[in-house]
């Protein structure tokens, strides 16, 4: 048995940053969000993003992706994803262009009717 330690999961730096303007840990226990997932900035991607799963709420969205553009905006997407024979199916898209850091909690109680801080 090795005794070197687990290695870290990657932190994409952008991701984090989108999460703490959210509300970081206490956005998460609040809203209920999980199954984060996120893309750093590269040469295929030019827009890091971060993804996450909703729970059940007065939009019936069940994802919520936050893309950050060029202009330091954020573009912010709801929807409801499901799959049917095994092929993705996307509802209830909502889209919200140039939504700047200090509106998304504010974006995301109006859509989703959940609080993000207490």
């Amino acid at each position: 048995m090795s005794n070197a330690p687990a290695p870290k999961p990657e932190v994409v730096e952008e991701a984090y940053i989108i999460l703490q303007q959210l509300g970081g840990n206490k956005f998460l226990m609040m809203t209920g969000a999980d199954k984060l997932m996120a893309a750093g900035r590269s040469d295929s991607n030019p827009n890091p993003w971060l993804r996450m799963n909703l729970r059940k709420n007065q939009a019936q969205v069940n994802r919520m992706k936050i893309t950050l553009m060029p202009s330091d905006t954020y573009k912010v997407e709801f929807y409801r994803q499901v799959l049917v024979d095994w092929e993705p199916v996307i509802s209830h898209e909502q889209v919200f262009e140039m939504v700047y850091g200090d509106d998304l909690q504010a974006l995301f109680t109006s859509v989703t009717g959940y609080d993000t801080h207490l």
